[in-house]
C-alpha cells in the first residue's frame, strides 16, 4: 500500500510539472521565469516550429507530386484523344471508300463508322497551368518522393 501511495505522489508531481510547462508554452505564467529559463523556452518553441514547418513543407511537396502525376495522366489522355480526333477528322475528310460487291461489279458506299472514343475524366478540382522559370545552369534537387520541387522553393 505504501508503494502505491509513493507512486501516486510521484505521478501527481509529474502532472503538475507538465501542466506548468504547458502553461509556459502557451505564454502564461512567464513573469517568474529567469532569463535562462526564458531562453530555454524560446529555443524549445523554435525547435518545435521548425519541425512543424518541415512537416508542412513535406505534406505540400507530396501534394504537389500527386498533382503533377494527375496532370501528366490528364495530358497523356488529352494527347490520345487529340490523336483519335485527328484520325477521325482525317477519315471524315477523305473521299468515301468504294468496294466491289461480289462478282457482279456492284459498287457500294461504306461510310466510316464513328467510334465512341470520348472518355469522361473526373476531377475534383480544375487544373490551372503554372509556369516556373528556372536558371538553365541550376539543377533542382528531387524531393524524397522523387519529384522536383518548384523553382521558388529551391
Amino acid at each position: 500500500m505504501q508503494n502505491n501511495y509513493q507512486e501516486y505522489v510521484k505521478l501527481k508531481a509529474r502532472v503538475e510539472v507538465l501542466q506548468h510547462s504547458q502553461r509556459n508554452l502557451l505564454g502564461e505564467e512567464l513573469a517568474p521565469l529567469s532569463p535562462s529559463e526564458l531562453d530555454q523556452l524560446e529555443s524549445q518553441v523554435d525547435k518545435t516550429l521548425k519541425q512543424i514547418r518541415s512537416r508542412k513543407t513535406q505534406v505540400l511537396l507530396d501534394e504537389l507530386c500527386d498533382l503533377k502525376r494527375k496532370e501528366q495522366m490528364l495530358q497523356d489522355a488529352n494527347r490520345v484523344l487529340k490523336r483519335k480526333l485527328h484520325e477521325f477528322e482525317a477519315e471524315a475528310a477523305s473521299p468515301p471508300q468504294l468496294a466491289w460487291q461480289g462478282g457482279g461489279g456492284m459498287l457500294s458506299h461504306d461510310p466510316p463508322q464513328p467510334e465512341h472514343f470520348f472518355v469522361a475524366l473526373e476531377s475534383n478540382a480544375p487544373l490551372q497551368p503554372t509556369y516556373h522559370t528556372m536558371d538553365m545552369n541550376q539543377q533542382p534537387e528531387p524531393a524524397p518522393g522523387g519529384c522536383y520541387p518548384p523553382a521558388w522553393m529551391a
